[in-house]
């Protein structure tokens, strides 16, 4: 299995070291492509799942393709390192599926991994507790039927904001502006609402430890703070849980793939090249020319090492965090470009502890104020260590993980007591290629901007799960936009080879 130079791990013994992990997103050889096929029918910048979804779509349907990343590895923001000394899985970023995810489901089923499940949690465990440590509030250890309980009271008048659970105000959370049921006015007046405007409208209805939960979970949810973070994509999440609480751990933390996120996409990435996909890892791309007067109608990618490309068509999978860094000619329309140039509010931190003993395996707890605030047991290693995944939110200013390892066990062993003896984990927020965690957006970033981050520039698409219609900021919702951006290029290039009598090849 090849190594990716991605993600770091700590030891005492041996402090941070980057990269070296095992992973089977990554693509040897780094580069396969092939002289005279120029120009493609479409390039595709970026090997995240919307990518992967796009490039495999156009392949099958036998379109010459070129799949250009930046990294050395496919998944994007998803993927899986196996420890060298356990064997163990860690998803270091996007890890939970399931069958109310259609895109996901569809794709699980194409290729036979939808029964290979595990379940995240384990009962039995000697620490089977729940640890609530906020402020305003005792310390204390409770079950986790009364964790559930208290967290669910409080989530619940947080989206009411309606008196029917948000089901009048977001009846169609997979279409949110313009649908029959509410006018686009009423949507716009909401998403203007912070989640710190509605936790103070109802913090005399809550006690201080279901403010501190409730808080915390907006938090880790958002990956920003409460100021900043938008009302509205928390009533709109809550609403494609069916409108309904109880599907929240089921739908977002209980089931992952027994092989790994990155087997999934690599079973992807497999039947696109079998069809002729051709690729180029560790190829940032700098820039996306679509000027018909000076490229004979096609579209130009530059590269960071100064190779020039070109296609009659580009799908941009770029993360809306890095999308800045790209120039695009001609520029980006005035109302795309000020939505790049805000960006996303998603800077949260995701840490995996190894721990000595099984004991926290059933473990889960949070505390905040903390660099970590939750943590939670996912399974014992074959050392019979507990692993412990740790969530935190915002915390940039004042924490560096790769370079502050010491804060990283001092917040774990705050939650609980622990004795820590490895940690591993993907920076996301000081990653060049992501800029951050999946998209979440700050208030009335989706009235003024969603539309026009879906719509096409000339003739290049743009396909990330950070604008996706249904499960934005998700595996399932850049498969969503990397099927939609495949369906739109594949019609068009039909279009120009009847234009051109060429054979029917779609």
């Amino acid at each position: 299995m090849y190594r990716t130079t991605d993600g770091y791990t700590w030891t005492k013994a041996q402090g941070t070291k980057k990269g070296g992990f095992r992973c089977r997103g990554v693509i040897e050889p780094a580069s396969k492509t092939s002289d005279g096929i120029e120009p493609y029918d479409v390039i595709v910048v970026g090997a995240g799942y919307a990518g992967l979804r796009a490039a495999r779509d156009l392949a099958t349907s036998n379109r010459s393709v070129l799949l250009l990343e930046a990294r050395d590895r496919i998944g994007g923001r998803t993927y899986t390192v196996e420890g060298d000394d356990d064997g163990f899985l860690y998803e270091m970023g996007g890890t939970y599926v399931t069958h109310h995810f259609g895109y996901v489901l569809a794709e699980l089923q194409r290729y036979k991994m939808e029964r290979d499940l595990i379940v995240s949690h384990e009962s039995g465990h000697a620490n089977d507790y729940y640890t609530l440590n906020v402020e305003g509030a005792p310390r204390r250890n409770l079950s986790h039927e009364e964790a559930a309980k208290l967290t669910t009271r409080a989530w619940d008048l947080f989206v009411d904001i309606d008196g029917a659970g948000c089901r009048k105000v977001c009846p169609l959370p997979q279409s949110q502006l313009d649908n029959i049921m509410i006018p686009r006015e009423e949507v716009e007046a909401i998403d203007k609402r912070s989640c710190l405007d509605r936790i103070n409208e109802i913090k005399h209805l809550l006690t201080a430890e279901e403010v501190g939960v409730l808080s915390t979970v907006i938090m880790l949810v958002t990956g920003g703070k409460l100021e900043n973070s938008s009302l509205w994509e928390c009533i709109r999440s809550h609403a494609l849980l069916t409108h309904s609480s109880d599907n929240f751990a089921e739908l977002w933390t209980t089931y992952k793939l027994r092989e790994g996120q990155s087997a999934f996409a690599r079973r992807i990435f497999e039947e696109a090249a079998e069809f002729g996909l051709e690729w180029a890892f560790n190829t940032p791309v700098v820039s996306i020319r679509d000027d018909p007067g000076k490229t004979r109608g096609r579209v130009q990618v530059t590269t960071a090492n100064n190779e020039v490309f070109s296609a009659h068509r580009v799908i941009c999978t770029i993360p809306l965090n890095i999308l800045k860094t790209i120039e695009f000619n001609p520029p980006l329309s005035a109302v795309r470009q000020e939505a790049v140039d805000l960006g996303h509010i998603n800077f949260m931190t995701k840490i995996h502890a190894v721990v000595e003993g099984d004991g926290l395996a059933s473990w889960n707890g949070v505390r905040s104020p903390g660099y970590i605030a939750q943590g939670y047991g996912d399974g014992v290693t074959s050392k019979g260590f507990s692993h412990i995944v740790g969530f935190g939110g915002d915390e940039r200013e004042n924490f560096t993980p790769e370079k502050e390892p010491e804060k990283v066990v001092a917040a774990f062993e705050a939650m609980h007591p622990m004795k820590v003896e490895k940690t591993v984990f993907h920076n996301w927020c000081t990653d060049p290629w992501a800029n951050g965690g999946p998209a979440w957006w700050a208030p009335e970033y989706m009235s003024k901007y969603q539309d026009e981050l879906q719509k096409r520039h000339g003739a290049i698409f743009f396909a990330s799960g950070d604008w996706a219609h249904t499960w934005r900021a998700s595996i399932d919702g850049a498969l969503e936009q990397g099927s939609l951006c495949a369906i739109d290029a594949l019609r068009e290039l039909h279009q120009m080879d009847k234009a051109n009598n060429r054979p029917y090849r779609l």
